[in-house]
């Protein structure tokens, strides 16, 4: 009442408020409008004293900061509220954006998107701030309308694109078109053969969010490779080479999860998963059917076991006779079949739970249930 005088039935929260922010700022404010106590209170023997002036209310360690407040209606309704402060914690911060990512914006309708230009351009010339906040709230916090912008500038050249972009006037920077608003998108993570040397290192550079799971995926795999994952991604010259099975296929499931993550934090959640190959593997990670763990075994044991195979081929000359056709699955051949029984025993238990998106199987042509990604079904896939 000392600070704001009657507030009838809002009184008790406002008395929530007013000790919520004493925690918070960890002082104890002076009692407002009370400098002289009233007599009718025996002061000396209640123990209690009026706050004359603001008091510090640190923290201390081992101890918690504790306050009663009390509500005494006049409708005669009494309720008493204890605080307890929270525990410290560290306030996490947003990942810095990668470098090179544009200021997106869009509208309704092309004057709508010039129109949205004007008022961006007019609020960064006196906002502070961050350039990577502004990129991450334009991105992912707004709503995208089929006509669109991306602005591919640095902070100081923000204004002046924008204005072009407000005016119609032609800006190198400037890219505008309109957008077909899809509803739904598939991530479709492929098999051998989209590698190339060095396919990580901008990446690993550039987004914490791709190198941070990239070496998750780099410590999963650790008890199965006797070489770097991040050497081989970033292409360096001691890396082991991308011809050999047993390593550009865990680089490639890598190079997939990662990307995947990358997307995600961007905003981009797809409405299904489908892998080509050995990319099932990828996508059964992202999926949530296998674990992170799990997914690096599959890949290790699967690329190790085909590059003894490959190592185990020969070639045979019958003589210049006739020839017959017949027609095979090319990926998937009798010549895979001595590697069945060590491939089960190799992967041994795998927990195939449940999917958080849709994954559909190029094995079966049908979306992935619960369980079925067991060792036969990876045997399948090669």
């Amino acid at each position: 009442k000392s600070n704001i005088g009657h507030a009838q039935a809002a009184a008790g929260v406002l008395g929530v408020i007013k000790m919520v922010l004493a925690l918070r700022h960890e002082t104890l404010p002076k009692t407002l409008h009370a400098q002289q106590p009233s007599p009718h209170v025996d002061w000396e023997k209640s123990g209690l004293v009026l706050l004359q002036e603001a008091r510090p209310w640190p923290r201390r360690e081992g101890h918690v900061r504790r306050a009663g407040i009390s509500g005494f209606g006049i409708s005669g309704t009494n309720a008493h509220l204890i605080l307890e402060e929270a525990p410290a914690r560290d306030i996490p911060t947003a990942a810095p954006v990668p470098p090179g990512l544009p200021l997106l914006l869009s509208g309704r309708s092309p004057e709508a998107l010039r129109e949205q230009a004007g008022h961006w351009a007019g609020w960064l010339e006196t906002s502070s701030l961050e350039w990577d906040a502004v990129l991450r709230t334009a991105a992912l916090h707004r709503s995208h309308f089929e006509h669109r912008a991306a602005l591919l500038v640095p902070a100081e050249g923000a204004v002046a694109a924008l204005r072009a972009l407000s005016q119609e006037s032609a800006h190198p920077s400037v890219l505008v078109g309109q957008a077909r608003l899809l509803e739904r998108s598939v991530f479709l993570f492929p098999g051998q053969g989209s590698q190339w040397p060095g396919m990580g290192r901008a990446l690993l550079d550039e987004s914490p969010v791709f190198s941070r799971r990239a070496r998750e995926c780099e410590q999963a795999l650790r008890p199965y490779l006797d070489w770097s994952l991040e050497a081989v991604l970033r292409g360096d010259p001691e890396a082991p080479s991308l011809e050999r099975v047993e390593v550009v296929q865990p680089a490639l499931f890598a190079m997939g999860v990662s990307l995947a993550a990358l997307w995600e934090s961007l905003g981009i959640r797809p409405s299904a998963l489908v892998g080509h190959s050995q990319g099932e593997i990828a996508a059964a990670v992202v999926s949530g059917a296998l674990s992170l763990a799990d997914g690096a075994r599959v890949v290790a044991v699967c690329s190790k076991l085909l590059g003894q195979l490959i190592q185990s081929g020969e070639a045979q000359i019958s003589g210049p006779g006739g020839m017959a056709q017949i027609e095979l699955p090319a990926s998937h051949s009798a010549h895979m079949e001595p590697i069945l029984a060590e491939l089960e025993q190799a992967l041994g238990v795998l927990r195939s739970g449940p999917t958080r998106l849709p994954m559909v199987s190029t094995v079966t042509g049908r979306e992935v249930a619960e369980g079925e990604l067991d060792g036969a079904y990876w045997y399948r896939n090669l």
